[in-house]
Protein backbone atom coordinates (compact mmCIF):
# COMPACT_ATOMS: atom_id res chain seq x y z
CA UNK A 1 0.00 0.00 0.00
CA UNK A 2 1.31 3.57 -1.10
CA UNK A 3 1.55 6.12 1.03
CA UNK A 4 -1.09 8.20 -0.76
CA UNK A 5 -3.29 5.23 -0.15
CA UNK A 6 -2.72 5.24 3.57
CA UNK A 7 -3.55 9.09 3.91
CA UNK A 8 -6.86 8.51 1.54
CA UNK A 9 -7.78 5.71 3.68
CA UNK A 10 -6.39 7.79 6.98
CA UNK A 11 -9.26 10.51 5.64
CA UNK A 12 -12.01 7.81 5.04
CA UNK A 13 -11.74 6.23 8.15
CA UNK A 14 -11.49 9.68 9.80
CA UNK A 15 -15.09 10.18 8.72
CA UNK A 16 -16.39 7.11 9.48
CA UNK A 17 -15.08 7.89 13.18
CA UNK A 18 -17.03 10.89 13.22
CA UNK A 19 -20.72 8.95 11.58
CA UNK A 20 -19.70 7.07 14.77
CA UNK A 21 -19.98 9.77 16.80
CA UNK A 22 -22.64 11.40 15.19
CA UNK A 23 -24.60 8.64 15.59
CA UNK A 24 -23.41 7.85 19.46
CA UNK A 25 -24.53 11.45 20.35
CA UNK A 26 -28.48 10.20 18.47
CA UNK A 27 -28.34 7.23 20.56
CA UNK A 28 -27.67 9.72 23.88
CA UNK A 29 -30.10 11.91 22.95
CA UNK A 30 -33.39 8.94 21.93
CA UNK A 31 -32.27 5.98 24.20
CA UNK A 32 -33.72 3.77 21.57
CA UNK A 33 -32.52 0.27 20.89
CA UNK A 34 -32.42 -0.08 17.23
CA UNK A 35 -29.98 3.03 17.33
CA UNK A 36 -27.90 1.49 19.87
CA UNK A 37 -27.77 -1.89 17.78
CA UNK A 38 -26.93 0.08 14.77
CA UNK A 39 -24.19 2.22 16.06
CA UNK A 40 -22.77 -1.55 17.39
CA UNK A 41 -22.75 -2.86 13.50
CA UNK A 42 -20.94 0.47 12.25
CA UNK A 43 -18.35 0.14 15.24
CA UNK A 44 -18.13 -3.73 14.04
CA UNK A 45 -17.76 -2.69 10.25
CA UNK A 46 -15.30 -0.33 11.15
CA UNK A 47 -13.08 -1.97 12.92
CA UNK A 48 -13.56 -4.80 9.99
CA UNK A 49 -12.31 -2.37 7.42
CA UNK A 50 -9.18 -1.00 9.67
CA UNK A 51 -7.51 -4.77 10.03
CA UNK A 52 -7.97 -5.13 6.21
CA UNK A 53 -6.39 -2.04 5.89
CA UNK A 54 -3.79 -3.12 8.26
CA UNK A 55 -3.13 -6.24 6.71
CA UNK A 56 -3.08 -4.66 3.27
CA UNK A 57 -0.21 -1.77 4.51
CA UNK A 58 1.63 -4.86 6.75
CA UNK A 59 1.82 -6.59 3.35
CA UNK A 60 0.54 -9.68 5.25
CA UNK A 61 0.93 -12.59 2.29
CA UNK A 62 -2.61 -14.11 3.09
CA UNK A 63 -4.91 -11.94 4.94
CA UNK A 64 -8.32 -13.79 3.74
CA UNK A 65 -8.18 -15.94 7.13
CA UNK A 66 -8.38 -12.85 8.94
CA UNK A 67 -10.86 -11.59 6.82
CA UNK A 68 -13.33 -14.32 7.01
CA UNK A 69 -12.77 -14.85 10.76
CA UNK A 70 -13.78 -10.93 11.74
CA UNK A 71 -16.46 -10.73 9.05
CA UNK A 72 -17.90 -13.62 11.70
CA UNK A 73 -18.32 -10.94 14.25
CA UNK A 74 -20.76 -8.92 11.52
CA UNK A 75 -22.51 -12.26 11.35
CA UNK A 76 -23.68 -11.45 14.92
CA UNK A 77 -24.41 -8.01 15.19
CA UNK A 78 -26.14 -7.41 11.79
CA UNK A 79 -28.79 -9.93 12.27
CA UNK A 80 -29.26 -9.19 16.01
CA UNK A 81 -29.93 -5.44 14.52
CA UNK A 82 -32.41 -6.90 11.54
CA UNK A 83 -34.46 -9.30 13.46
CA UNK A 84 -35.49 -6.35 16.17
CA UNK A 85 -35.77 -3.83 13.19
CA UNK A 86 -37.97 -5.77 11.42
CA UNK A 87 -39.99 -7.38 14.57
CA UNK A 88 -38.90 -11.09 14.40
CA UNK A 89 -40.11 -13.07 16.88
CA UNK A 90 -37.73 -13.41 19.32
CA UNK A 91 -37.61 -16.84 19.68
CA UNK A 92 -35.74 -16.88 16.42
CA UNK A 93 -32.71 -14.90 18.34
CA UNK A 94 -31.50 -18.79 19.36
CA UNK A 95 -30.33 -19.35 15.51
CA UNK A 96 -27.72 -16.46 15.37
CA UNK A 97 -25.67 -18.19 17.46
CA UNK A 98 -26.21 -21.64 16.21
CA UNK A 99 -26.11 -20.73 12.79
CA UNK A 100 -22.83 -18.12 13.63
CA UNK A 101 -20.75 -21.22 15.29
CA UNK A 102 -21.54 -23.93 12.46
CA UNK A 103 -20.44 -21.19 9.45
CA UNK A 104 -17.55 -20.31 11.20
CA UNK A 105 -16.61 -24.29 11.55
CA UNK A 106 -17.35 -24.75 7.95
CA UNK A 107 -15.14 -21.93 6.55
CA UNK A 108 -12.28 -22.36 8.54
CA UNK A 109 -12.26 -26.02 6.85
CA UNK A 110 -12.79 -24.71 3.50
CA UNK A 111 -10.36 -21.94 4.30
CA UNK A 112 -7.73 -25.08 5.40
CA UNK A 113 -8.23 -26.83 1.91
CA UNK A 114 -8.53 -23.64 -0.01
CA UNK A 115 -12.09 -24.46 -1.39
CA UNK A 116 -13.10 -20.66 -1.62
CA UNK A 117 -15.20 -21.46 -4.38
CA UNK A 118 -17.86 -23.20 -2.28
CA UNK A 119 -16.75 -20.78 0.86
CA UNK A 120 -19.08 -18.66 -1.14
CA UNK A 121 -21.60 -20.93 -2.00
CA UNK A 122 -21.99 -21.87 2.13
CA UNK A 123 -22.22 -18.34 2.85
CA UNK A 124 -24.79 -17.51 0.76
CA UNK A 125 -26.55 -20.39 2.35
CA UNK A 126 -25.92 -19.08 5.38
CA UNK A 127 -27.09 -15.81 4.73
CA UNK A 128 -30.62 -17.56 3.24
CA UNK A 129 -30.78 -19.15 6.77
CA UNK A 130 -30.19 -16.32 8.48
CA UNK A 131 -32.58 -14.07 6.57
CA UNK A 132 -35.61 -17.00 6.85
CA UNK A 133 -36.78 -15.43 9.92
CA UNK A 134 -37.28 -11.84 8.40
CA UNK A 135 -39.76 -13.13 6.03
CA UNK A 136 -42.14 -14.95 8.45
CA UNK A 137 -44.91 -13.38 10.00
CA UNK A 138 -44.26 -10.63 11.93
CA UNK A 139 -44.94 -10.45 15.34
CA UNK A 140 -46.05 -7.51 17.96
CA UNK A 141 -46.86 -5.55 14.58
CA UNK A 142 -48.60 -2.56 17.03
CA UNK A 143 -44.78 -1.98 18.34
CA UNK A 144 -43.82 0.06 15.21
CA UNK A 145 -42.81 3.43 15.97
CA UNK A 146 -41.23 6.32 13.86
CA UNK A 147 -37.50 5.81 14.78
CA UNK A 148 -38.27 2.09 13.48
CA UNK A 149 -40.02 3.53 10.15
CA UNK A 150 -36.64 6.07 9.49
CA UNK A 151 -34.01 2.96 10.38
CA UNK A 152 -35.52 1.10 8.36
CA UNK A 153 -35.18 3.43 5.05
CA UNK A 154 -31.47 3.86 6.60
CA UNK A 155 -31.36 0.41 5.76
CA UNK A 156 -33.22 -0.18 2.84
CA UNK A 157 -31.06 2.69 0.88
CA UNK A 158 -27.86 1.19 2.35
CA UNK A 159 -28.10 -1.91 1.31
CA UNK A 160 -29.02 -1.02 -2.05
CA UNK A 161 -26.03 0.64 -2.60
CA UNK A 162 -24.36 -2.00 -1.07
CA UNK A 163 -26.24 -4.58 -3.37
CA UNK A 164 -24.77 -2.21 -6.19
CA UNK A 165 -21.31 -2.14 -5.51
CA UNK A 166 -21.23 -5.63 -4.54
CA UNK A 167 -22.55 -6.32 -8.36
CA UNK A 168 -19.98 -4.02 -10.15
CA UNK A 169 -17.35 -6.37 -8.96
CA UNK A 170 -18.76 -9.33 -11.39
CA UNK A 171 -17.96 -7.74 -14.72
CA UNK A 172 -14.72 -5.14 -13.25
CA UNK A 173 -12.61 -7.44 -10.66
CA UNK A 174 -10.43 -8.13 -12.93
CA UNK A 175 -9.79 -4.26 -13.71
CA UNK A 176 -10.64 -3.70 -10.24
CA UNK A 177 -7.84 -5.87 -8.81
CA UNK A 178 -5.30 -5.87 -11.38
CA UNK A 179 -5.01 -1.90 -11.16
CA UNK A 180 -4.22 -0.81 -7.55
CA UNK A 181 -5.13 2.45 -7.29
CA UNK A 182 -8.50 2.08 -9.30
CA UNK A 183 -9.35 -0.40 -6.24
CA UNK A 184 -8.32 1.91 -3.80
CA UNK A 185 -10.46 4.43 -5.25
CA UNK A 186 -13.12 1.70 -5.88
CA UNK A 187 -13.30 0.99 -1.81
CA UNK A 188 -13.40 4.69 -0.55
CA UNK A 189 -16.25 5.22 -2.97
CA UNK A 190 -17.95 2.70 -1.58
CA UNK A 191 -17.00 3.09 2.05
CA UNK A 192 -17.95 6.48 1.46
CA UNK A 193 -21.23 5.65 0.67
CA UNK A 194 -22.36 3.40 2.57
CA UNK A 195 -21.93 5.77 5.25
CA UNK A 196 -23.87 8.42 3.63
CA UNK A 197 -27.98 7.14 4.47
CA UNK A 198 -26.52 7.30 8.28
CA UNK A 199 -25.04 10.44 7.64
CA UNK A 200 -28.57 12.04 6.39
CA UNK A 201 -30.26 10.26 9.74
CA UNK A 202 -28.26 12.20 11.94
CA UNK A 203 -28.19 15.36 10.41
CA UNK A 204 -32.12 14.71 10.65
CA UNK A 205 -32.04 14.13 13.41
CA UNK A 206 -29.96 16.65 15.44
CA UNK A 207 -32.39 19.28 13.14
CA UNK A 208 -35.20 18.37 15.20
CA UNK A 209 -36.09 20.93 17.64
CA UNK A 210 -36.04 19.76 21.39
CA UNK A 211 -39.66 19.93 21.54
CA UNK A 212 -40.08 17.10 19.46
CA UNK A 213 -38.15 14.86 21.61
CA UNK A 214 -41.75 14.01 23.61
CA UNK A 215 -42.54 12.78 19.72
CA UNK A 216 -39.79 10.27 19.98
CA UNK A 217 -40.60 9.13 23.19
CA UNK A 218 -43.82 8.52 22.24
CA UNK A 219 -43.41 6.82 19.42
CA UNK A 220 -41.49 4.00 20.90
CA UNK A 221 -44.75 3.27 23.05
CA UNK A 222 -46.79 0.61 21.19
CA UNK A 223 -50.77 1.45 20.09
CA UNK A 224 -51.67 -0.89 23.36
CA UNK A 225 -49.36 1.23 25.72
CA UNK A 226 -50.24 4.40 24.26
CA UNK A 227 -54.12 3.98 25.20
CA UNK A 228 -52.94 2.82 28.59
CA UNK A 229 -50.73 6.19 29.05
CA UNK A 230 -53.67 8.45 27.76
CA UNK A 231 -56.02 6.96 30.40
CA UNK A 232 -53.42 7.47 32.76
CA UNK A 233 -53.25 11.13 32.19
CA UNK A 234 -56.96 11.07 32.19
CA UNK A 235 -56.91 10.13 35.93
CA UNK A 236 -58.62 6.69 35.14
CA UNK A 237 -57.08 3.48 37.72
CA UNK A 238 -55.46 0.53 36.40
CA UNK A 239 -58.93 -1.04 37.59
CA UNK A 240 -61.12 1.48 35.17
CA UNK A 241 -58.40 1.25 32.44
CA UNK A 242 -58.80 -2.77 31.97
CA UNK A 243 -62.63 -2.27 32.77
CA UNK A 244 -62.40 -0.05 29.58
CA UNK A 245 -60.09 -1.77 27.49
CA UNK A 246 -61.45 -5.01 28.02
CA UNK A 247 -58.02 -6.36 29.57
CA UNK A 248 -56.93 -8.04 32.70
CA UNK A 249 -55.73 -5.67 35.58
CA UNK A 250 -51.94 -7.73 35.42
CA UNK A 251 -51.87 -6.51 31.61
CA UNK A 252 -52.58 -2.77 32.48
CA UNK A 253 -49.93 -2.90 35.12
CA UNK A 254 -47.45 -4.42 32.65
CA UNK A 255 -48.10 -1.88 30.50
CA UNK A 256 -47.95 0.81 32.74
CA UNK A 257 -44.00 -0.54 34.11
CA UNK A 258 -43.47 -0.87 30.10
CA UNK A 259 -44.93 2.88 29.53
CA UNK A 260 -42.41 4.18 32.48
CA UNK A 261 -39.55 2.59 31.67
CA UNK A 262 -39.41 3.45 27.95
CA UNK A 263 -39.93 6.99 28.47
CA UNK A 264 -37.89 7.40 31.48
CA UNK A 265 -40.10 8.78 33.79
CA UNK A 266 -41.03 7.83 37.46
CA UNK A 267 -44.51 9.08 38.06
CA UNK A 268 -48.08 10.59 36.04
CA UNK A 269 -46.74 13.85 36.64
CA UNK A 270 -43.61 12.87 34.44
CA UNK A 271 -46.07 11.64 31.79
CA UNK A 272 -48.67 13.88 31.81
CA UNK A 273 -46.19 16.55 30.90
CA UNK A 274 -44.51 14.45 27.81
CA UNK A 275 -48.34 14.86 26.74
CA UNK A 276 -48.96 18.07 27.23
CA UNK A 277 -45.61 19.19 25.39
CA UNK A 278 -46.90 16.42 22.21
CA UNK A 279 -49.44 18.04 19.63
CA UNK A 280 -52.29 16.04 19.47
CA UNK A 281 -51.72 14.66 16.14
CA UNK A 282 -48.63 12.92 16.99
CA UNK A 283 -50.56 11.47 20.05
CA UNK A 284 -53.33 9.75 17.78
CA UNK A 285 -50.89 8.39 15.25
Amino acid sequence: MTVINLIVWIVVYSICLVHITLFAGIYIKHKNKIELLYLIVLINIFLLAVIITLSLALGINNFIPVLVNCILTLYITIPFWGYHLFNVDKKYLKLIPILVITEAVIENILLYFNLLNILFISRIVFYCFLSFPVFLKKENIDKENNLKIKMRKVTKITVTLFVIFMASLIPFTHLLFEISYISSLFWVVFTLAYQAPGFVYCVNSFKQKDESLSNIKLSSLSKRENEVAMAICKGLTYAQIAEKQFISLSAVKKHAYSIYKKLRIKNNRELLLIFMETPKSKISS
